[in-house]
């Protein structure tokens, strides 16, 4: 889906240098043009970069997703000069997975820019159409467990020691006003856009994006010529992080500026976590990954799996 953004008046100027002016910024009270607009949105991510201590000598790897915010990243870390690789977690949902990697490969081909994709199915043993017939649990809340963990373990199996995401402000505002509304202190303690490692295997986690808004990063696309997947997840309906957005949102539009206020209120009082000493972690029985408990995780919920997998073939066996 093409997306359009509203025309401004033939006497909109462009802030920076005075021509004519084709997208209005509330929150930033400010005109761009098209090319001043994508300066714009580099600069905000190289002032994240420059936050989080990192020089464009590091090479990243970068989660994408075939959405617009993992690719607008994955353009304006390579248009910074950052060496940048892609890694994709294809999650077998019909239709839609297709979709992602046809939009990832598109981008990449036509930048020379390369990446590795990983099948959910080879790599854990159920795709997210799968599990999510086996439980009763959200499967977004699965589904964003299962990536954390893949995403960490991939990343070493590249060779690398950073992985950039595409989380932008409003995904970081909405965690953390949901965080607040459940007074989830421990979630907000460990809220911050750039995590160092947690441990030797793991790599250090950065989000670029947590400067740029989401309608920024769709216009930023429209105006960059790249063309995202334009669906959201099938899955994803009522997940209740929508409704926090949407809430965070209605404020936005009453009054500009609210998502950045808020979120970067709260960072001005906040340090970077402190990188983890180890302390607390074994390793998994079943893979061997680091773990806070008997079993990590990725394998806590595979186990979960395979246990109604084996119900179900005992339920067919005794009825032979």
């Amino acid at each position: 889906m093409e997306y359009h953004i509203p025309k401004l008046p033939e006497n909109a100027k462009c802030k920076r240098c005075r021509s004519r002016g084709e997208i209005r910024l509330p929150s930033h009270n400010t005109i761009w043009c098209a090319d001043c607009f994508i300066h714009f949105c580099e600069r905000a991510v190289a002032k994240a970069m420059k936050a989080f201590g990192i020089s464009n000598e590091v090479e990243i790897l970068v989660a994408v997703s075939g959405g617009k915010d993992s690719l607008a990243l994955w353009s304006i870390l390579n248009s910074l000069g950052y060496r940048t690789r892609g890694l994709h977690v294809n999650l077998g949902i019909e239709g839609f997975s297709d979709a992602s990697v046809n939009a990832i490969s598109d981008f990449a081909g036509a930048r020379n820019l390369s990446w590795a994709q990983y099948s959910l199915k080879e790599v854990f043993g159920w795709t997210i159409d799968e599990i999510r017939w086996r439980t009763r649990r959200s499967i977004c809340s699965i589904c964003g467990a299962i990536k954390r963990q893949l995403l960490n373990r991939l990343t070493a199996k590249e060779g690398h020691r950073m992985l950039a995401s595409g989380h932008n402000l409003d995904d970081e505002a909405g965690r953390l006003l949901g965080n607040f509304l459940r007074h989830r202190t421990y979630y907000m303690e460990k809220q911050y856009p750039y995590l160092p490692s947690t441990h030797p295997v793991f790599a250090t986690k950065v989000k670029p994006l947590y400067r740029l808004e989401s309608g920024e990063l769709r216009a930023y696309c429209h105006f960059a010529s790249i063309r995202p997947l334009s669906a959201s997840c099938p899955l994803s309906r009522g997940a209740t992080s929508h409704f926090v957005k949407d809430a965070l949102q209605f404020m936005e539009d009453k009054m500009p500026g609210t998502k950045r206020d808020f979120y970067f209120t709260w960072l001005k009082h906040r340090q970077p976590p402190a990188p983890f000493d180890g302390e607390g972690v074994s390793r998994c029985s079943e893979c061997g990954e680091p773990a806070f408990m008997e079993t990590c995780g990725v394998c806590a919920i595979r186990a979960l799996l395979n246990t109604g997998r084996q119900r179900a073939s005992d339920g067919e066996a005794s009825n032979e």
